[in-house]
């Protein structure tokens, strides 16, 4: 009998499968997570939950706010594409009053944590702000200390690592009860 029809062209493509990076990348992933999950150490906020150094509901209010001052203040990285993109195609810049109800309540709502961060300290808002908004790994994460002819080098910080960490947690304790997380940790 006749053989079944074959499909003609290029076999399908299987899905594809998340890159885990150079065996270095990865070396170095396993290095900043320890006996945590690597890919966790992608994120600051993701590898202190892993190390159990923050409370789940305190990583999700740091992200949170994160979200909230993109949308609000703008990215934390600077770019000039879309200058360049407006000069180009000669598009007239758009006012600053125009703005969409959901822009106002996002900027409403970073306000109140940015108001919550204040009220417990300079520090604690300048340490919370490094590590959820700008991605600064705090001292408490760094997986080898700096020791031998480089550490005479590097100045020493203003603020110790503990005290920095203790920040940390102040300032996302104050985001959690700020934004109604619940379950947060406060035994710290």
């Amino acid at each position: 009998m006749g053989e079944t029809p074959r499909r003609r062209g290029r076999p399908r493509k299987h899905p594809p499968q998340i890159d885990p990076g150079t065996p270095e990348l990865q070396r170095h992933r396993i290095l900043l997570a320890g006996a945590a999950d690597a890919p966790l150490a992608e994120d600051p906020l993701a590898l202190m939950v892993a190390r159990g150094l923050l409370q789940p509901t305190q990583a999700q209010a740091g992200r949170y706010y994160a979200s909230l001052y993109r949308r609000a203040v703008g990215p934390p990285h600077l770019s000039t594409n879309a200058h360049y993109q407006r000069l180009a195609m000669n598009a007239p810049a758009t006012a600053f009053g125009e703005e969409d109800a959901g822009v106002a309540e996002a900027r409403r709502l970073y306000r109140l944590g940015k108001e919550k961060l204040l009220q417990a300290g300079r520090l604690v808002a300048e340490a919370t702000e490094d590590l959820v908004v700008f991605g600064v790994r705090p001292g408490i994460l760094m997986a080898v200390s700096v020791t031998g002819r480089n550490a005479s080098k590097r100045s020493k910080p203003a603020v110790p690592a503990d005290a920095r960490y203790r920040a940390i947690l102040a300032g996302l304790e104050a985001l959690a009860a700020g934004y109604g997380f619940r379950d947060s940790h406060r035994s710290r």
